[in-house]
C-alpha cells in the first residue's frame, strides 16, 4: 500500500505518484509493502537532512527505512523543481525521478556504495523511467 501525504501548497498528480510507486514495488517483488510519500517544504526538508545527515542543505530526497512496512520517502518539491529547472526537464518528470530514486534506497540499492552499486542502482532507474517519461 502506498500512501502520499503533501504537506506543501504545490500542486502534484498523487494519483502519477501513487502508480509510479506501485509500479516499481511490483516489479521488485514487494507488492504487499507499506510505504509512505511525504511532499515536504525546504525548512523542514533542511531540518531533517541536518538531523539525520548533519548536511546543512534542503536535500531533493530522503529515504528511510520503515519498521513496518517498507518505510518512507521524502521529496521537496521546491528544490525538485529548481532541479529540474537547472536540467532543463519538466518538475513532474524530476519529482518522478527523484521518487524512482527514494524507493530503490528503500529497496536496498546504493549509490554510495562503490561503482558497481552506482551502475545497478542508475540501470534500475532508467529501467523504470522508461516506463514513465
Amino acid at each position: 500500500m502506498v500512501e502520499i501525504y503533501n504537506s506543501t501548497k504545490i500542486l502534484v498528480n498523487e494519483s502519477r505518484l501513487r502508480k509510479v510507486a506501485e509500479f516499481v514495488l511490483e516489479q521488485e517483488g514487494k507488492k504487499e509493502e507499506h510505504i509512505s510519500v511525504a511532499l515536504i517544504g525546504e525548512a523542514e526538508m533542511k531540518r531533517i537532512n541536518k538531523a539525520y545527515r548533519g548536511k546543512e542543505y534542503a536535500a531533493n530526497v530522503l529515504s528511510f527505512p520503515g519498521v513496518d512496512g517498507l518505510g518512507e520517502v521524502l521529496l521537496c518539491p521546491r528544490v525538485i523543481s529548481k532541479d529540474a529547472k537547472k536540467y532543463g526537464i519538466l518538475p513532474e518528470l524530476e519529482l518522478v525521478s527523484m521518487l524512482v530514486h527514494g524507493l530503490l534506497h528503500l529497496l536496498g540499492y546504493d549509490h554510495e556504495q562503490g561503482e558497481v552499486g552506482a551502475d545497478i542502482m542508475k540501470e534500475k532507474e532508467n529501467h523504470y523511467l522508461s516506463f514513465f517519461a
